[in-house]
C-alpha cells in the first residue's frame, strides 16, 4: 500500500515497492440497497450503492504512529495504492490486482495484541472514489489480459473521478 500526497513511507525493501506498506489482511464490501419504491412493472429499483470502509490488517512498525496522526487530524490523502502480487511460474512477483482510491481518510485505527503474539493493527480508510484493475495470470505464469472498473461515490457513476 502507497499513500501519495502526504506520503507515508513504510518498511516494504521489495524494488517494485519500495517504501511502500506490507499488508497481512484485506476487507470490503459493496452493497446495493433496495429501493423503498417498487417499479410500476413490479420489480425491484436500486437506491445508491454502499461502500463499506476499506479495512486491512498490518503488524505495527515504522508507519504506526504517522497512521495513529493522520486518523487523529481527519488528513486526506490524494491518492491511496494497493498491489496484490503473486508468484509465476518462474517465481517471480506479478501484480495481479491494483486498487487505486481517491481522496481518501483513515475512518479508524485500531492496535492489538492477540494471545501475547506481536502487536498488530487495523485500520479502515474511506474514499470518494476507486478503481481496480485485474491483471489475468496464464497457466504458464505469464501475464493475460485484463479487466478495469470503477465506481465515483461523489458523482454516483462508473468513473474514478469525484
Amino acid at each position: 500500500m502507497q499513500f501519495g500526497n502526504p506520503a507515508i513511507k513504510g518498511e516494504s525493501a521489495d524494488k517494485d515497492h519500495l517504501n511502500w506498506i506490507e499488508l497481512a489482511s484485506w476487507n470490503h464490501s459493496i452493497t446495493q440497497p433496495r429501493s423503498a419504491t417498487a417499479s410500476t412493472a413490479g420489480g425491484h429499483t436500486s437506491e445508491r450503492c454502499e461502500h463499506s470502509d476499506m479495512t486491512f490488517t498490518k503488524d505495527i512498525d515504522v508507519v504506526s504512529p504517522l497512521l495513529y496522526q493522520h486518523a487523529s487530524g481527519g488528513t486526506t490523502f490524494d491518492e491511496v495504492t494497493i498491489d496484490f502480487m503473486r508468484s509465476d511460474g518462474e517465481g517471480k512477483r506479478v501484480k495481479y490486482l491494483e486498487i487505486k482510491l481517491k481522496y481518501v481518510i483513515i475512518s479508524s485505527i485500531s492496535p492489538s495484541v492477540v494471545n501475547e503474539g506481536l502487536p498488530t493493527e487495523t485500520f479502515s480508510l474511506k474514499y470518494a472514489a476507486v478503481q481496480w484493475k485485474y491483471t489475468q495470470q496464464k497457466i504458464g505464469g505469464n501475464q493475460g489480459g485484463n479487466a478495469q472498473g470503477a465506481w465515483s461515490l461523489t458523482k454516483n457513476d462508473k468513473t474514478y473521478a469525484v
